[in-house]
């Protein structure tokens, strides 16, 4: 009687309270404090001066914004606001309310849900409807019924700005969907569904000559398949039955056709607006204590879509090869991966583009006190147009970035130091040059950073180096510095002192082009266990000698805040 209470409970927030929870397991919920609240307040108080630049900011502001929570059985209602003499906004990051109470092996939904049955049927599409998922044992049995979209309109005040954007008026989109399928973690096969459509009445009439009512059908078919404890069969299947316009005529085809074709026409009822389109994706994967190894493939039509799902990277054809290495005991660890890509599946467009990916991390532990990670990718881009003169361009691109990031622990007990260096560099070349080939583009950047901390005291210091260069066409933009920072805790730990300061000597065209200075200084101090007061001051100064590259500037800006946690 209690837990069919708790039900009625739940369905009774999900008709009142505006927010969104997931799955809540019914057996877990928190009676002993049935209704909680909780949340952070933060006023802030902003000075703002800039000299040689216009105002980027007001030269004074306030802000006051908080976050209360309402939690009720464990079903969070969050809600968010911000006051300022800039911008008022209120926010109820979950106004879209649902809920999925779950007991044992039975999960209904209600409300605002995103469900996932297929990544090309029902895939994630936020519903506004119910449903109820069932899993007794092996059984894998779902549906879910309710609107994928509101019909919309254009609001007449937009006619009177040309400028203002007008959307495509829509109709109500409805749709159900359903999954049926058996096994478990290791083995499972599913079939799942989804009919949508658009409800035509849900539009003025003036707009339906513009836009016509949609219909789709989609079926999916995944399944996962476990050999030897380690090799891992993956599989998903898409079928989408698509009919742009649901009130054209329907498609008659006489006996010249395949009988298969004119079997799926009878099937789907097709008409001439509709299109039958397929896309899959399909895995093997290996997995021991030493390597791994990875085949993946991926094929989806052009412009396949499924009212269940948001979006669809379509017209594509993809080849992955991914290995792995477990080695000396496990503290080196190499994965990458390298693949083929191309699209125009059907050799409907004017180009054919292909492109060559690959990429490579590793990562070495020697031990908590040392090791490094690197990576590298390299993605080649090349379109070839169909031809019809041999003076066509074609297109090649080829992007590569390395990376390598050492680093270095010490610890005494009394005091921790930190070492870590990042090297990088990118460039972006173009071996065959046409008229939209991007310019090529070089960036090395390399940084340093040491830090010291006495634990027993919670004093910390650190000291870096920073050095960035690129070189474009037109020319190069480089800089290199230097910056150190404290944290200090004063009056027993009431009071925090963190301070910042770096210089960087900038360049541009391979000569001198000026400095930037940039700093901070913030204390903060912690009463009454809840309460917090911060102070800050931040500065930058840029100097320049060429101002067609960056204007030379400073600016200050003072800061105070409150905070309040409940």
């Amino acid at each position: 009687m209690n837990k069919l209470l708790t039900i009625g409970v739940l369905l009774l927030l999900n008709a009142l309270v505006p927010s969104a929870a997931v799955a809540q397991n019914i057996e877990q919920l928190n009676f002993k404090k049935p209704v909680r609240f909780s949340g952070s307040l933060h006023l802030q108080l902003e000075s703002y001066s800039v000299n040689n630049l216009e105002n980027r900011r007001k030269p004074f502001s306030w802000m006051i914004s908080g976050s209360p929570t309402l939690t009720i059985l464990d079903i969070p209602v969050p809600v968010s606001f911000l006051l300022s003499n800039f911008e008022n906004r209120y926010y109820q990051p979950f106004n879209q309310y649902g809920i999925s109470p779950k007991y044992k092996w039975i999960t209904v939904h209600a409300g605002y849900r995103n469900v996932q049955f297929s990544p090309f049927t029902l895939a994630g599409y936020r519903m506004l409807g119910g449903g109820v998922e069932l899993n007794p044992g092996k059984l894998r049995l779902g549906f879910m019924y309710g609107r994928l979209n509101k019909s919309t309109a254009i609001d007449s005040a937009q006619f009177a700005n040309p400028l203002a954007y007008r959307p495509i008026p829509s109709y109500t989109r409805m749709a159900y969907a359903g999954k049926i399928g058996w096994g478990g973690d290791r083995h499972f096969f599913d079939i799942s569904f989804l009919k949508g459509w658009d409800k035509e009445g849900s539009m003025k009439s003036e707009y339906r000559d513009s836009v016509a009512p949609a219909e789709n059908i989609a079926i999916g078919f995944s399944w996962k398949r476990t050999f030897f404890k380690k090799l891992v069969w993956n599989a998903d299947i898409g079928i989408s039955h698509f009919s742009a316009d649901k009130d054209a005529d329907k498609l008659k085809l006489d006996s010249s056709y395949p009988k298969m074709v004119r079997t799926l026409t009878g099937i789907f009822d097709t008409r001439i607006s509709s299109g039958l389109l397929t896309a899959g994706q399909t895995s093997l994967s290996y997995q021991g204590k030493i390597a791994g190894l990875s085949l993946q493939y991926r094929r989806i039509d052009p412009e396949y879509e499924s009212m269940g799902a948001y979006f669809f990277q379509s017209d594509i054809e993809q080849f992955n090869l991914a290995p792995s290495f477990r080695l000396l005991k496990g503290r080196l660890f190499v994965n990458g991966s390298a693949g083929y890509q191309r699209d125009n599946l059907y050799r409907q467009k004017l180009a054919t583009s292909e492109r060559l990916i690959g990429n490579m991390n590793v990562n070495y532990y020697h031990s908590p006190l040392m090791g490094f990670n690197f990576s590298y990718s390299n993605f080649g881009v090349t379109q070839n147009p169909l031809r019809t003169s041999p003076n066509d361009d074609i297109f090649k691109q080829v992007s590569q970035s390395f990376m390598l990031i050492p680093y270095f622990n010490l610890s005494d007990g009394r005091t921790a130091k930190n070492i870590q260096v990042i090297a990088s560099y990118q460039s972006l070349n173009s071996p065959v040059k046409t008229i939209n080939t991007a310019p090529d583009q070089h960036t090395l950047f390399g940084s340093a950073v040491y830090s010291h901390t006495w634990l027993s005291r919670q004093v910390s210091l650190n000291a870096s180096l920073n050095y960035n260069n690129t070189r474009l066409p037109a020319g190069g933009i480089g800089s290199y510095g230097a910056g150190a920072g404290v944290s200090v805790p004063l009056l027993k730990r009431k009071l925090l002192f963190n301070g910042n300061a770096h210089y960087n000597s900038n360049s541009f065209n391979g000569s001198s082009n000026g400095y930037t200075i940039n700093g901070n200084a913030a204390v903060s101090a912690r009463f009454w266990k809840r309460n917090s007061i911060q102070l800050a001051f931040i500065y930058l100064k840029n100097e320049s000698k060429d101002q067609t590259a960056i204007q030379s500037f400073d600016e200050k800006t003072f800061r105070v805040g409150y905070g309040l946690s409940f």
